[in-house]
C-alpha cells in the first residue's frame, strides 16, 4: 500500500451495547490496520479486532489523565501517512460531542483521505432503552441534545438553552444542579416538570432515576449517579414507568474476565453477554501450532492406530484442519474409535463429519479412562493435543498394555496483556491450569481482590497454589456449567451483601 493510499475512519462505536455499532462501521473495524479507540467503547468490539490490528488506547482511565486532542490528531496523520487504514473509534456518534468535526479538519488540512461513519447517538439509545421518547405527538414535538459541560473559566449563564419541548444533556453530571435552576429561571420549565437521569445507558446494569426538576439532584445523590450519565427534561420522561422494556439480567451489573483465547471465546462471551454481564475479553494465552508435528497427520501416519482420543477443542480443530490439508479426509479415521474428551471437542470434530463413539461422564482425563477396558493390549491409542499436558491418560493407557502415542499439535504460551484492565470485584473465569499460571504470571495479579470461578477440579487444584480465598468450581467442564457457576457465585455474593 503506498503511503497515499492511508485513509481515517471515523466510526461511531455507539451507545454501549456493543451490537448497536451499524453494519458498515463492524465491516471496516474487521479491516483495520490500526485502532483508536476512546474510554466508552466497549471491550468486545475492541476484542473483535483483527489480530493483526494494533490497538491504541485513547481515553480515560483508572484516574490516569487522557491524551490531549492535539495528540490524538497528531497521532491520526502519522498513522495515515504510514499507508495504513485507521480506524478511530468513538463512543456514541462521532460528530455529536465527540470532537469528531476538529479532527476532521485538522485531517483535511494535513491532506489525508477520511471518512466519516456515523453511530447511535446516547442522546437518543438512552431515554429509548428506558423507555422515554424523546417525542410524542400529544406532548413533544421537538427534541434538543445539550452539552452540560462547561469549558474551564466559563458560566452556566454563558449556556443558551434550546427552545425545544424535550431537551437531553449529556455530560451534565458534575453542574447538574445549576443547569436544573438555569431551567426552572427560563420559564419554559417549572419544578414539577418531569425529569430522569439514566446511567449505563443500553448496557446491561442500566440504571434509571425518575423524578422532578425540583427533586432530580437530591435522587442523584441518594442513589450515586455518575458519569455516564444521560439527562432528561420534559414531559415524555412521565412513560419511563408505563413503556420501560428492558428486563433485568442475572448478571447484570457484573464484571466478568475472560482469559480464553479469541478462537474458543466466542461462544462463552455470546452466553455471559446475553446473561447481562459486562464481558472483559483477556486472552492471556495464545496457541503456537507445531507445524513439523502437524505435516505427520496423513492417511498413512493414522493407518495404524485403532483408537483416537482429542482432548481439547483446538487439538481437534488442528487435527482436522491438518488431516484435510495434508492431502486425507475423515476417510482416514473409518474403523477407528475416536473419543472426546468434552463436549466442546466433540462438536468441533462433528462439524467435520466426525461422530464420536462416546463422551465420558467426567471431561477429564479419568473420565475417559473409566469408559475403557482395564486390559488394552494390541490397541495402539493416538493422542494428539498440547505439548505440555497432564500425563495421567497415556501412562494409565500403557499401564493397561496399549501402545499410547502422544502427537504435540500446539504450545500454549502466555500471550501480552497490556490492555486487560483487572479491578478488585472482577470474576475471573479460568478454563484451565494455564489460564491460572498465565494470569499470575504477573506478581501485580496477586494482590487483586478477585472472585474466581473454576471450570473444573483440576484447574481449581491449580488455582489453589495461588489464591488463598473462596471460589466457585463449575460441577462439570462445559462452558454451560461454568456459566451456572458464575450466576450462583453472583446470587451468592449479592445475598450476602443484603444480608449484612
Amino acid at each position: 500500500m503506498k503511503k497515499s493510499d492511508g485513509v481515517v475512519y471515523l466510526i461511531g462505536a455507539g451507545p454501549g451495547e456493543a451490537g448497536l455499532i451499524t453494519v458498515k462501521g463492524k465491516k471496516l473495524l474487521e479491516q483495520c490496520d490500526v485502532a483508536v479507540y476512546d474510554a466508552l467503547v466497549n471491550e468486545l468490539l475492541v476484542a473483535g479486532l483483527p489480530k493483526t490490528a494494533r490497538r491504541i488506547f485513547a481515553g480515560k482511565r483508572g484516574g490516569a489523565p487522557s491524551p490531549k486532542q492535539e495528540e490524538i490528531s497528531r497521532l491520526l496523520v502519522r498513522e495515515a501517512r504510514k499507508g495504513l487504514r485507521i480506524a478511530r473509534l468513538k463512543g456514541g456518534d462521532p460528530l455529536v460531542f465527540g470532537r469528531g468535526g476538529e479532527e476532521m479538519e485538522y485531517l483535511a488540512a494535513h491532506g489525508i483521505r477520511y471518512e466519516v461513519v456515523p453511530g447511535i447517538s446516547s442522546a437518543l439509545a438512552a431515554p429509548t432503552y428506558a423507555g422515554i421518547p424523546v417525542t410524542h405527538r400529544s406532548v413533544s414535538r421537538s427534541f434538543a441534545v445539550v452539552t452540560g459541560h462547561l469549558r474551564e473559566g466559563e458560566h452556566i449563564d454563558s449556556l443558551e438553552l434550546p427552545q425545544a419541548d424535550t431537551l437531553v444533556f449529556l455530560m451534565a453530571m458534575e453542574n447538574l444542579t445549576p443547569l436544573i435552576e438555569k431551567l426552572i429561571s427560563s420559564g419554559k420549565f417549572t419544578r414539577r416538570t418531569p425529569a430522569a437521569l439514566i446511567r449505563n445507558g443500553t448496557l446491561p446494569d442500566q440504571e434509571t432515576v425518575t423524578g422532578t426538576l425540583g427533586t432530580i439532584a437530591k435522587l442523584k445523590e441518594q442513589r450515586g449517579i455518575r458519569p455516564p450519565s444521560a439527562f432528561i427534561v420534559g414531559e415524555t420522561v412521565r412513560f419511563a414507568k408505563s413503556l420501560s422494556w428492558r428486563k433485568r439480567l442475572p448478571l447484570a451489573g457484573t464484571r466478568v474476565a475472560v482469559l480464553r483465547t479469541g478462537e474458543q471465546s466466542g461462544d462463552l462471551i455470546e452466553g455471559l453477554a446475553a446473561r447481562g454481564a459486562a464481558v472483559l475479553p483477556c486472552p492471556i494465552m495464545r496457541i503456537v501450532p507445531r507445524t513439523r508435528d502437524l505435516r505427520k497427520i496423513t492417511a498413512p501416519y493414522l493407518k495404524k492406530f485403532t483408537m483416537v482420543i482429542l482432548t481439547s477443542p483446538n487439538g481437534a480443530s488442528l487435527f482436522m484442519e491438518h488431516l484435510l490439508g495434508n492431502g486425507a479426509d475423515a476417510r482416514s479415521l473409518a474403523g477407528k474409535r475416536v473419543y472426546a474428551l468434552g463436549g466442546g471437542t466433540a462438536a468441533v470434530l462433528h462439524r467435520s463429519g466426525i461422530r464420536v463413539d462416546a463422551l465420558p461422564g467426567k471431561f477429564v482425563a479419568e473420565g475417559v479412562l473409566e469408559m475403557l477396558p482395564d486390559d488394552l493390549t494390541g490397541e495402539s491409542i493416538l493422542i494428539p493435543r498440547a505439548s505440555i499436558a497432564r500425563e495421567a491418560l497415556p501412562e494409565t493407557l500403557r499401564k493397561r498394555g496399549a501402545r499410547a502415542t502422544v502427537l504435540p499439535l500446539y504450545d500454549t504460551v502466555k500471550a501480552g496483556d497490556a490492555l486487560c484492565s483487572f479491578r478488585d470485584g472482577d470474576y475471573v473465569l479460568f478454563t484451565s491450569s494455564s489460564t491460572v499460571e498465565f494470569f499470575y504470571d504477573d506478581p501485580k495479579r496477586s494482590g487483586l481482590r478477585i472472585r474466581p470461578v473454576c471450570i473444573g477440579d483440576i484447574t481449581a487444584a491449580t488455582l489453589t497454589h495461588h489464591y488463598r480465598g473462596e471460589f466457585t468450581v463449575a460441577k462439570n467442564a462445559t462452558m454451560p456449567a461454568l456459566i451456572a457457576a458464575l450466576e450462583a457465585a453472583v446470587r451468592n455474593n449479592r445475598r450476602n451483601k443484603r444480608e449484612r
